[in-house]
C-alpha cells in the first residue's frame, strides 16, 4: 500500500510539473499578446488602419492565456476562492474541502465542458473552420482545440489534486 501511494505521489508531482512547465511556457504568451495590441492601437490611432487579423490574434492569445492558465492556477492553489472561511480551517478540513470540490465540482465540469468540446473542435476540424472575416485568420479549428488542451490540462491538476489531498489524509489517519 505504501509503495502504491508513492507511485501516486509521484505521478501527482510529475503532472504538477508538466503543467507548470507548460503554464510558464504558455506565459510568454502575454509577451507577444503585448506586441500584438500595441501594434493594432498604434495603426488604428497613428495611422487611422487597424487589421482584423491583429484583432482576432488578441482574441485567440486571450484564449489560450485563459484556458491553460486554469490549469496552472489550480496545480499551484492560485485560483480564487469564495470560501472565505478556508483560511480559516485546519489544514485536514482544507483538504477535506479541497477534495469535495474538486470531485464534485471541479471534475464533473471538465468532463461535460470535455464531452461537449471534442465534437464542437472535431466538426471545425473537418470543415477546415476559418474566420468569418474574408481577411480573418484562418484554422479556426486550432484555438478551439485549446477547449481541450486547457480543461484536459485542469483535468489532469483536479487528478493530481485528488491525489496529494487524499495523500495527506490517509498520513494523517494513521
Amino acid at each position: 500500500m505504501i509503495t502504491g501511494n508513492n507511485h501516486l505521489a509521484r505521478l501527482s508531482k510529475l503532472s504538477d510539473r508538466f503543467i507548470t512547465t507548460i503554464g510558464e511556457a504558455a506565459a510568454w504568451l502575454n509577451v507577444v499578446l503585448i506586441a500584438v495590441i500595441i501594434t493594432q492601437v498604434v495603426l488604428r490611432y497613428v495611422f487611422s488602419k487597424g487589421l482584423v487579423e491583429l484583432e482576432e490574434l488578441q482574441w485567440h492569445l486571450y484564449a489560450v492565456g485563459i484556458l491553460i492558465g486554469l490549469s496552472y492556477c489550480a496545480t499551484h492553489n492560485t485560483h480564487i476562492r469564495l470560501d472565505l472561511l478556508h483560511q480559516r480551517f485546519p489544514q485536514r478540513r482544507k483538504e477535506v474541502v479541497d477534495l469535495l470540490g474538486t470531485v464534485f465540482l471541479l471534475m464533473p465540469m471538465v468532463i461535460v465542458i470535455l464531452m461537449h468540446s471534442w465534437p464542437f473542435v472535431a466538426e471545425s476540424f473537418r470543415i477546415n473552420e476559418a474566420s468569418d472575416s474574408v481577411v480573418g485568420l484562418p484554422y479556426r479549428w486550432a484555438i478551439k482545440s485549446f477547449l481541450l488542451i486547457g480543461f484536459g490540462l485542469l483535468g489532469l491538476a483536479g487528478v493530481s489534486r485528488i491525489i496529494r489531498a487524499v495523500a495527506f489524509l490517509i498520513r494523517r489517519s494513521r
